[in-house]
């Protein structure tokens, strides 16, 4: 039984943190912030900064709605014209239905972990759940470090890999010209992996440094 707690706090752990990044980074500003960038690349197809920030904006807002709301397919560019295709439709449904379904695993995951802790320290061991914690957090930063790695060494890579395991081939493949590429290109999710690795990192640090000073605490270790 103790082994089992413990391993659900764990492992529950890497889940938790880095749903906490990704749902603080998918908010408006982080598109506010990455199109004032001096460096970012403008759409070489002409969307101003400000109908470009409108678009991206009213996308990411879409993924935090409740439901499966139709703000997409009623959103229009300056000239009138729907801002995306049946495509892209089509991809940013699968999209919302994936960020709907981790954020219920990790809200799943974290009231999974707070049980098991309070199931640790009322019936096994009252120290038990900061040590558990100082593994989870060692576990999120083992992990990622390997997919950090992975970003420097080829982020192409890893962005194709990653989007192959949520979806199917071909769906998330689209022209330079299509309104989606345009508003998010390759550098925004440079960014956005970069900015997830190292809030995830800062975050699984805490862990950490709280489960051994709070596991000290309780064995009355200085």
């Amino acid at each position: 039984m103790r082994y089992v707690l413990r391993l659900l706090i764990v492992i529950a752990a890497p889940i938790v943190l880095t749903l906490v990044v990704v749902r603080g980074l998918t908010s408006p500003w982080f598109a506010t912030v990455e199109y004032a960038r001096p460096n970012f690349p403008a759409d070489p197809f002409g969307f101003s900064r400000g109908e470009r920030l409108r678009l991206a904006q009213a996308t990411i807002r879409y993924l935090n709605l409740l439901g499966r709301p139709s703000i997409l397919e009623d959103l229009r560019l300056s000239d009138g014209q729907t801002a995306y295709n049946e495509r892209e439709l089509g991809h940013m449904e699968d999209v919302k239905a994936v960020f709907d379904g981790l954020t219920a695993l990790a809200a799943a995951a974290l009231v999974v972990a707070v049980s098991a802790g309070y199931a640790l320290a009322r019936r096994v061991d009252r120290c038990a759940p900061w040590s558990a914690l100082v593994q989870g957090g060692a576990l999120t930063l083992a992990i990622l470090a390997g997919l950090a790695l992975w970003m420097v060494v080829g982020f192409d890579r890893f962005f194709t890999a990653l989007h192959g395991i949520f979806f199917e081939s071909g769906t998330w493949v689209f022209s330079y010209s299509d309104t989606l590429i345009r508003l998010f290109p390759l550098e925004f999710w440079e960014d956005a992996g970069m900015l997830v690795a190292g809030g995830v990192s800062g975050l699984a640090l805490l862990a950490v440094a709280a489960g051994v000073v709070l596991g000290r605490r309780c064995t009355g270790q200085r």
